[in-house]
């Protein structure tokens, strides 16, 4: 396909979705950011209080809760910025041709992968019943299925960014999905 091809309204609406895509890699950055924070920061206040024997049973847990919420919120922001790993190097061995067919396959195996995950979400929740001890809000114990919403969250963020993946092919948009990809601005 060629990227200069008149946009027509399936290219613009790709490249509106791909945009919006990438704003909430944004935000989830900062979110998963703020969390590294906050475990960093509850972290140090447990060591230091206990130099003068001072405990809140309740910090630990948290830390723990601010981990998971960063690592399934970083989910997205890793995929979606090509920071994962990647084994190119077979793919260029093989030649171009094997190149055109990873382009689509590699997106329709994740797809694959999220929808089997997607699937497996309402097990997942319905299956994580009761409070999580210590991680205390004004409202109570937080129950333990907010440890996968974020999860569920980033699956359909990574499902919906390969399907825009394979429009933006089909559409005749360049593929930037390298390293510097989203550094750019």
């Amino acid at each position: 396909m060629n990227s200069k091809i008149e946009p027509g309204p399936l290219k613009l609406a790709v490249q509106a979705v791909d945009l919006q895509l990438k704003r909430i890699s944004d935000i989830f950055l900062i979110f998963a950011n703020a969390c590294l924070g906050l475990m960093l920061v509850g972290t140090a206040a447990t060591i230091l209080l206990r130099l003068i024997n001072i405990s809140f049973y309740w910090i630990w847990p948290w830390t723990m809760q601010f981990f998971v919420w960063m690592s399934f919120i970083g989910f997205y922001v890793v995929y979606r910025r090509g920071k994962d790993i990647s084994v190119n190097f077979l793919v260029v061995k093989i030649g171009p041709s094997m190149m055109k067919v990873t382009k689509i396959g590699v997106p329709l195996l994740i797809i694959a992968i999220m929808l089997v995950i997607l699937l497996q979400m309402p097990t997942i929740l319905s299956s994580q019943v009761g409070v999580i001890d210590g991680v205390v809000t004004p409202w109570g114990e937080l129950e333990r299925y907010t440890l996968s919403i974020p999860l569920g969250v980033s699956c359909f963020l990574i499902l919906l960014n390969s399907v825009v993946t394979i429009l933006k092919i089909y559409v005749g948009i360049e593929d930037q999905t390298n390293s510097t990809y989203e550094d750019d601005g």
